[in-house]
């Protein structure tokens, strides 16, 4: 199968789960094939709908951070839970997702799941979404893995496999397509010019801005230009928010850059560290009661970063860049990006200076995810 069919097929589930819809999943190795919907968009109905269209009793599935936030053991897995009969549709969204004066039902049976597993492929399709990492899932257990293609057309029904979830993300990164190019004067320079990148699946569009002589080099393997890979905070970026740091980081790179005359700003769509703007905001409200920005993702189910940078490495690619200096304070940035085989020459830091509304974010941001501040 290419990338493209492949990661329109994931795009196409993505906007079925996001409007509430179901998708049936296949392992093809195991043979399993499950129905999947979105915890936090649960209808009235929903159970029943699954119990006529599956023959069996949904399940909830949860990341192992949720797992952990409403304490269940599930050792450090994601895990399903049965559902009581008697719960309401309340309760059942309270195991899922964070509630004002919540009471959680008594819960029975847990079943930690294999971390690679379809429970862990659903999970990940739902944050692919910008879901929680909460779901309702049933067993097909009717229908042969030969025959759930044809069942799913019949039942108008999107069928995916647990390969494309798990391929997606890059496949949907090498896919990308420079559209367009052209130059845009910025606050601190004119010699500057905006890229913009679009996924052949029709998915999230991401865009650089060029600085100075980088513009005008055909190939740059052997040398090493500033680059800033900056993902997208809405909150800071464009609000000036000062929860966080991000648009200081951003605007303090782009004047560096046209400062020394070359460089390039990749930035991404990856809001929240990729949780999306929805999931940072609920991250926000926990924050205000007391959570800090770790805690509050943990709590939500996601991880403290769920940031691939896939892109960037395409769009580096594509501008015939190999090797760089990394403007950023984030080590494991720089382990991402070398991992994925870019050169990084040097690392330059950035210096912000915190005010009262972000300091315990930055205290955060350097003891827990390691932040070289």
């Amino acid at each position: 199968m290419s990338n493209i069919s492949l990661t329109v097929k994931i795009e196409r589930a993505i906007s079925e789960l996001r409007r509430g819809g179901k998708v049936v999943i296949s392992e093809n190795k195991t043979g399993i094939s499950v129905l999947l919907t979105s915890s936090e968009l649960l209808q009235s109905d929903t159970i029943d709908t699954f119990l006529k269209v599956a023959l069996s009793r949904p399940i909830i599935i949860l990341s192992a951070n949720r797992c952990k936030a409403i304490g269940v053991k599930s050792d450090n897995k994601p895990c399903s839970i049965l559902i009581n009969k008697n719960w309401t549709l309340t309760e059942i969204v309270s195991l899922c997702l964070p509630l004002s004066n919540q009471v959680r039902p008594e819960i029975n049976g847990v079943i930690p799941e294999n971390k690679n597993g379809i429970v862990a492929a659903c999970l990940l399709l739902l944050r692919q979404a910008r879901l929680l990492p909460a779901g309702l899932m049933s067993l097909i257990s009717n229908v042969s893995i030969e025959a759930i293609g044809e069942w799913s057309f019949k039942n108008d029904l999107i069928h995916i496999d647990v390969e494309d979830i798990n391929a997606y993300e890059k496949a949907s990164a090498d896919s990308l397509i420079m559209e367009v190019r052209a130059k845009v004067p910025i606050a601190y320079t004119d010699n500057c010019e905006i890229i913009v990148f679009r996924p052949k699946d029709g998915g999230d569009e991401h865009f650089c801005l060029i600085f100075g002589k980088t513009r005008k080099t055909s190939s740059l393997t052997k040398e090493s230009p500033l680059v800033r890979i900056h993902s997208q905070c809405i909150t800071g970026d464009i609000l000036n928010s000062l929860k966080c740091d991000c648009g200081e980081q951003l605007k303090a790179s782009i004047k560096l850059m046209a400062d020394a005359d070359e460089g390039v700003l990749i930035y991404l769509s990856q809001e929240g560290r990729d949780i999306g703007l929805l999931n940072k905001l609920r991250a926000y409200s926990l924050q205000e009661k007391g959570m800090d920005t770790v805690q509050a993702n943990e709590d939500l189910g996601f991880n403290d970063d769920e940031r691939l940078y896939y892109p960037a490495k395409e769009i580096l690619s594509q501008l015939k860049i190999h090797q760089i200096r990394l403007i950023t304070n984030n080590p494991k940035k720089v382990t991402h990006l070398t991992n994925l085989g870019i050169n990084i020459t040097e690392r330059i830091p950035i210096k912000i200076k915190p005010n009262k509304f972000n300091k315990r974010y930055l205290e955060t941001k350097s003891k827990k995810s390691g932040h070289l501040l």
